[in-house]
């Protein structure tokens, strides 16, 4: 019992350490960035934090790759890892760092709500002054995503200053619409004229077009609106693929980390820092592919090819 708690405090060290110099990275690079914009020097120090933060939901592997690289290389300088792997079974090992896995998982699996949550948290603190003057409509149906920006309303005189909507599959922007001559009639906004942004072109339109329905009762709202419309059937696929892509990686990434090879001190450490980097990278990429018709079938070969790379690792286990 007092060898897998050793381990974990082993790990959660190398994980603090690896979290502080990557944060610390990030937040010089955000800073960076931040200060050709005019901002506050209080707000930039702000963003840069939220910034930083964000990174870790939207790549959390990195973080768990150098981690476990630290520990190793903490454990095989004390000989550690020759005893652990001499009295320990590579089963008996992932049992204990089940646990961490799970975190993981549940971050990676979660990630784009964290992001998603920080970066209206960014948006809140930019707009603070400007907030009760507008309104953002969210909806996303599977890859595709929907925002409608609604700008300056009177309610007294009925009037709403602008319209903004721009619709992103696997975040490109595909089509788009913004109109400032806007009518209200019966609670519903129509635009007199637009211009609206399809196929790569720009072009004008100029009928008379109901935008949104009941807007009135929308504005009342908060600020920000959520709406998800996933089929159940996309929904639970993605998900579940999503759950299954996640797990391969990890397995085997930690099957290399605690591998019979890396307690030999004469291994050549830059091939399976190699091996690491081409799995850590068709992680990337892989979920960033959209082949339409295909993509059920695309994602069930990437799901293969990572149950193939586990088994091929595990053999020499």
């Amino acid at each position: 019992m007092i060898l897998p708690i050793y381990l974990v405090k082993k790990f959660f060290n190398a994980l603090i350490i690896c979290g502080g110099v990557s944060y610390s990275i990030f937040f010089i690079f955000s800073l960076i960035g931040y200060l050709n914009e005019k901002y506050a020097f209080m707000l930039i120090l702000h963003l840069s934090a939220l910034n930083s933060i964000q990174i870790f939901t939207i790549i959390p592997s990195h973080l768990f790759i150098l981690s476990f690289y630290l520990l190793i290389i903490n454990l095989k300088s004390k000989n550690e890892l020759i005893v652990i792997k001499e009295y320990i079974k590579l089963r008996n090992l992932f049992f204990i760092i089940i646990p961490i896995l799970t975190l993981f998982i549940f971050i990676e699996i979660k990630k784009d709500i964290f992001s998603t949550n920080i970066e209206k948290i960014k948006l809140n603190l930019i707009n603070s002054k400007n907030l009760e003057d507008t309104k953002i409509l969210i909806s996303s149906d599977v890859d595709k995503k929907k925002f409608i920006i609604f700008g300056k309303y009177n309610d007294n005189d009925a009037i709403i200053d602008k319209y903004l909507s721009f619709e992103t599959l696997n975040q490109t922007i595909y089509r788009g619409e913004i109109s400032t001559n806007l009518q209200l009639y019966e609670d519903d906004l129509f635009s007199i004229d637009s211009i609206i942004y399809e196929n790569d072109n720009f072009r004008y339109g100029n009928s008379n077009k109901k935008l949104f329905e009941n807007f009135v009762s929308y504005w009342s709202n908060n600020n920000t609106i959520n709406k998800d419309k996933e089929t159940d059937i996309n929904s639970n696929f993605n998900i579940i693929q999503s759950i299954l892509f996640n797990i391969l990686f990890y397995l085997c990434i930690s099957m290399i980390f605690l591998s019979k090879k890396l307690v030999d001190r004469g291994v050549n450490n830059k091939k399976i820092f190699l091996i690491i980097l081409l799995i850590f990278l068709y992680y990337l990429l892989i979920p960033k592919i959209m082949l339409n018709n295909f993509q059920f079938l695309f994602q069930f070969i990437s799901i293969i090819i990572f149950v193939l790379t586990f088994f091929k690792i595990k053999q020499y286990e």
